[in-house]
């Protein structure tokens, strides 16, 4: 049994280790503990029975959020679990007043892309060079939802 909830200062320590299994580099205790203490933002795990096994963090500003990471324990991908975990999280930011939310993603990571598209994103433009890789670097993919977009479509879904 799986259930989302905000996560706090109460679950650093799991997120701490759990991170650096989803980023490479990982971001630094200190800055996973601002993150989690921010108060422009919405910060979501998801767990299994009391592990964390996926999280999102978001910064908002006004009428708009940006996902700064969404990662989801490598043994546990391809569950559902991210979809889940993002999909709460564009519902969440809908219910605050968030109309359009961005993220960044390396345009190797297709299962990401096709997560997004699934969730309403679009293709908004490209950074090249941004993400260093170990043969240089590579591109990363600007993408967007308006979230009444989203809205709409579920309540036709």
């Amino acid at each position: 049994m799986t259930e989302v909830r905000a996560l706090d200062a109460t679950d650093l320590a799991a997120l701490v280790t759990l991170q650096p299994h989803c980023f490479d580099p990982p971001w630094s205790e200190a800055m996973l503990r601002a993150r989690l203490e921010h108060p422009r933002g919405l910060n979501l795990g998801i767990f299994s029975g009391e592990a964390l096994a996926g999280f999102v963090l978001t910064s908002c500003l006004l009428d708009e959020a940006q996902v700064l990471q969404i990662g989801v324990d490598p043994r546990q991908r391809r569950s559902g679990l991210a979809h889940r975990l993002l999909q709460r999280a564009l519902d969440d930011l809908a219910g605050a007043g968030v109309a359009r939310v961005m993220l960044e993603v390396r345009e190797s990571n297709l299962p990401a892309m096709g997560l997004y598209l699934k969730l309403g994103f679009v293709e908004d433009g490209r950074r090249a060079g941004y993400y260093p890789t170990t043969a240089g670097h590579e591109a990363a993919v600007l993408m967007s939802v308006r979230l009444a977009s989203v809205a709409a479509a579920s309540l036709k879904g």
